[in-house]
């Protein structure tokens, strides 16, 4: 008889046992039971391997166990399949560990940011909603390259036409981001307006130095504070003036290569 009519067989005769798997781990105590009914060997080792399969076994292999189990009258088939399959019992554990840390972990971040969406960026809290502000890049050596054969070691990169669309409001704002990169250092970089045109300005460090740094009049630091689980609190280490600003930070291994999110400041 094929060996998937016959699981289908034991099943119909152990209702209440196939029901098990579907609801919760099989355990030694659940093999004593099947010894102690006198269900054949065959028919506990593929209720095990049923379990296994599903993940649902919180079995104990240890010495002390399998010679309990050996004195309720379990065989070598029995014994050696529960050794195979308690490895399966840890990593359903270990699942559900990491599942019930990240509940908590998205609970904490709820308490202590409302809201707070999931995407990837940078948001302030306004009046009514929760905003992310509008994310650009820029290379400095694209621009530093041309600067330097101009002579030039203080020079501007453009980075919009229009005005940043994001209003925050109050002299020391706090952002929010989610996981930080530990390497990340960031700065508020105050935009200048140049013939209706966004620019920041930059010092050269020359060809040979490749090193291009804002410049420090307006350059304002910022401090990096966990809120809860993965979110980070950015907020400016002096206070700002109404205007246009971008929050900025390097990229990991690109180097010059500057992530920074635009906002427009109001009183």
């Amino acid at each position: 008889m094929p060996t998937s009519r016959v699981f289908l067989l034991v099943c119909a005769a152990t209702a209440g046992l196939c029901a098990q798997t579907a609801d919760q781990p099989l355990t030694n105590a659940d093999i004593e039971s099947m010894l102690s009914s006198g269900l054949p060997e065959s028919t506990i080792v593929l209720k095990i391997h049923k379990a296994a399969y599903f993940g649902l076994v919180d079995l104990d292999s240890s010495p002390a166990a399998l010679i309990v189990l050996k004195g309720k009258g379990a065989g070598e088939q029995i014994l050696n399949a529960v050794v195979w399959a308690e490895p399966y019992g840890a990593e359903r554990k270990e699942a559900q560990a990491a599942e019930q840390q990240a509940a908590q972990q998205k609970q904490l971040e709820e308490q202590a940011a409302p809201g707070l969406p999931d995407g990837a960026g940078v948001y302030f809290k306004g009046s009514s909603a929760w905003v992310r502000l509008p994310a650009f890049l820029f290379w400095t050596p694209l621009y530093s390259g041309w600067a330097w054969m101009r002579g030039e070691r203080v020079f501007s990169i453009p980075i919009a036409n229009e005005p940043s669309e994001v209003p925050v409001s109050g002299a020391a704002p706090i952002f929010y981001r989610r996981s930080p990169r530990p390497d990340e250092g960031w700065q508020i970089v105050h935009v200048a307006s140049r013939n209706h045109q966004r620019q920041l300005r930059l010092i050269s460090g020359g060809v040979s130095d490749q090193t291009d740094k804002l410049a420090a009049s307006q350059v304002t630091d910022v401090q990096v504070k966990p809120v809860a689980g993965g979110i980070f609190a950015l907020q400016p280490k002096a206070q700002l003036q109404e205007g246009e600003y971008a929050l900025c930070t390097g990229v990991s291994g690109g180097r010059g290569l500057k992530e920074c999110y635009s906002f427009n400041l109001r009183q």
